[in-house]
């Protein structure tokens, strides 16, 4: 969903680094007001996630991602919510017992377990926007809606995730509703092909996430503390069936590794699922590799004839940017470039995503 007209460009490039600007700044002010009070009481906390290709004057492949998270307070079979209760009892049995156990100078190694539940919009088009006939050597117009639920167990030395995601592709996703509204109101570039996108199917996906902490934060360089994670994840269903193993490296102030994940999801992966006690800062990048037997936004409809590419079975993808989360609020900015996924691509996808996050 990005312009092609340079002065456009210059303003939708404007506007998002003034929104960016702006959350920083409401993460800043939470972070003053926490100063003066003391800590809130637990409700969880609101993310918001965006992901475009908007300021780097594309328009094709992954082209938009918008996700509206809420994640639980720390789940306890104490809870007064029969709905926390159930999640609480639900975590346990999906990802296992505790993993408290003796620690550094005889401490125990907490370990906090949560509930995420997503609403996620997904938009995929080819390169050529302007062409009205199928293209039949480039990736289907595609659009992606689901919801989510997922479930972490956050420890200091490794973090474990599971979810379930239930959704639909086709024009019931209105992604291309809504990208063909946006470029007329705004005079970009008409995407004229969603008539030829992927046809209504029903998705349903699972997955299973595991990072270890290979490098704790206990040696400090002026007070800058590196942090490795390594991991490996599995997602099946008739969206995407694939294996993925990751490697992440941090390196910043006041890092708590146990506070930020990653999971499996179809979109929208990384994100801050506990609560910081105290400011943190900082860079990261990760890579990724990922074996791939099925991708449905790629290859085609499960269920009906549909336009459909062959894909690569491996890839890989790089993840880099900076970090800044508060006893407040959080904010992720990133810019991500992978590897050609389908057979005779002539362009790559890179984007740039913003996550903001506020406890309740």
């Amino acid at each position: 969903m990005c312009p092609f007209l340079g002065k456009t460009s210059k303003c939708a490039v404007a506007r998002v680094a003034g929104a960016c600007l702006l959350l920083l700044s409401f993460g800043l002010s939470f972070e003053l007001q926490a100063q003066f009070r003391p800590p809130a009481r637990d409700r969880g906390s609101f993310v918001f996630s965006l992901e475009n290709d908007v300021l780097l004057k594309q328009d094709e492949g992954y082209t938009n991602g918008v996700q509206f998270m809420w994640i639980t307070p720390e789940l306890s079979q104490n809870s007064e919510s029969s709905f926390l209760k159930w999640l609480a009892g639900l975590n346990r049995r999906l990802l296992g017992g505790a993993q408290n156990g003796p620690g550094d100078k005889g401490q125990l190694r907490l370990t906090q377990r949560r509930a995420s539940l997503s609403l996620v919009q997904g938009m995929f088009t080819p390169d050529n926007l302007s062409e009205k006939e199928l293209i039949p050597d480039d990736r289907p117009y595609a659009g992606l809606l689901y919801v989510s639920l997922g479930l972490v167990k956050l420890g200091q030395l490794r973090q474990d995730s599971v979810g379930l995601a239930v959704g639909v592709v086709g024009p019931l996703s209105l992604a291309g509703t809504i990208q063909r509204w946006l470029h007329r109101t705004y005079g970009w570039t008409y995407p004229e092909g969603w008539e030829n996108q992927l046809k209504n199917e029903p998705v349903v996906e699972l997955w299973f996430n595991r990072l270890w902490t290979l490098v704790p934060p206990r040696i400090s360089f002026h007070g800058l503390q590196p942090v490795v994670k390594a991991g490996a994840g599995a997602q099946v269903g008739n969206l995407l069936i694939a294996s993925s193993v990751v490697a992440d490296l941090k390196l910043g102030f006041n890092l708590e590794p146990q506070m930020d994940t990653f999971t499996a999801a179809p979109l929208f992966n990384h994100f801050f699922a506990g609560r910081a006690t105290r400011t943190s800062v900082y860079a990261f990048v990760r890579l990724e590799g990922r074996a791939v037997a099925r991708n449905l936004l790629l290859q085609g409809n499960t269920f009906q004839e549909s336009h459909g590419v062959d894909i690569h079975r491996l890839y890989g993808q790089l993840s880099t940017g900076l970090a800044y989360q508060s006893r407040q609020a959080g904010l992720l900015l990133y810019f991500v470039m992978r590897t050609r996924e389908f057979v005779g691509q002539k362009y790559r996808e890179p984007y740039f995503g913003l996550t903001f996050s506020f406890n309740l």
